[in-house]
């Protein structure tokens, strides 16, 4: 099996995640600059203050997802238990 070009494997698997970051941090700048108190900050601060959001914001998504993959597993196991208790009764 050959692999697609670089070019091709990058606009497939690459792109889609990076238009979502692209589109997290100009959604993130909007509402910070809608803050008054953005604009008090030194544009160091104003940075690290666009930057700090995000990051928070990918983590807390990371725990959820996290969180429901665990919850998912955990229904899978409960389900399949059910499932072998019901054929050996």
């Amino acid at each position: 099996m050959t692999k697609l070009p670089i070019k091709d494997r990058v606009e497939k698997q690459v792109m889609p995640m990076t238009k979502w970051f692209a589109e997290q941090y100009f959604q993130t700048v909007e509402l910070m600059q809608k803050d008054p108190r953005f604009k008090t900050l030194p544009n160091y601060n104003q940075t690290s203050c666009i930057a700090t959001v995000i990051i928070a914001t990918n983590a807390a998504l990371d725990k959820a997802r996290s969180a429901r993959d665990k919850a998912e597993v955990l229904e899978d196991i409960s389900s399949a238990t059910k499932t072998e208790e019901v054929v050996n009764a």
